[in-house]
């Protein structure tokens, strides 16, 4: 089998596989929300948070997999597929880290208009039962903010460096050589 075939097989792979995650990941979280999308474990787990970390693990690895099977094409399509991934993850994770912010207030004994009160609260209980209604809580909430920060500038940054062609570990390298 020639090399075009073999890179042909493996991109039709990764973006299956990645399809499969993004697909479930939707669906993990319209089953974590309370709604039924036929994924009756995620119902079962007792724990909120840890239903929350099934969305989250789904939805990262398809993400995840999805731009770097966008890293393997060229061109047009390399930059259009990177900028979509882009947009779409995005999009995913606007929510999560704009949840972890809102738990703050939550935390602290704040109530929230009705449609963001009752996105964050269940999960601001899970999270005092869990640990108590103390610092802890703060900390946690703290690694969300910065977690769901990571999680939208990495992927930014990593489609800029795709669409303008930047080998962002060859560049640093370099800056670390020359620091030398």
């Amino acid at each position: 089998m020639d090399d075009k075939k073999k890179k042909i097989i493996k991109q039709s792979v990764m973006i299956a596989v990645a399809a499969i995650f993004i697909i479930l990941g939707i669906l993990s979280i319209v089953q974590a929300t309370g709604s039924n999308a036929g994924l009756g474990y995620i119902s079962a787990i007792p724990n909120i948070i840890l239903r929350y970390a099934v969305v989250i693990v789904t939805n990262a690895i398809g993400i995840m997999l999805m731009s770097a099977a966008a890293g393997t094409f060229n061109g047009k399509v390399k930059t259009v597929f990177a900028i979509a991934v882009c947009v779409y993850s995005t999009i995913m994770t606007v929510p999560l880290f704009l949840a972890f912010v809102l738990m703050f207030p939550v935390g602290a004994g704040s109530t929230l208009p009705e449609f963001l009160d009752s996105m964050v609260r269940e999960i601001v209980i899970a999270f005092q039962n869990l640990v108590g209604n103390n610092g802890w809580q703060y900390v946690i909430y703290t690694l969300g903010v910065i977690m769901g920060a990571v999680f939208l500038a990495v992927p930014i940054l990593s489609t800029y460096c795709t669409v303008k062609d930047i080998d962002l570990f060859k560049v640093i390298k370099e800056k670390l050589q020359k620091a030398d």
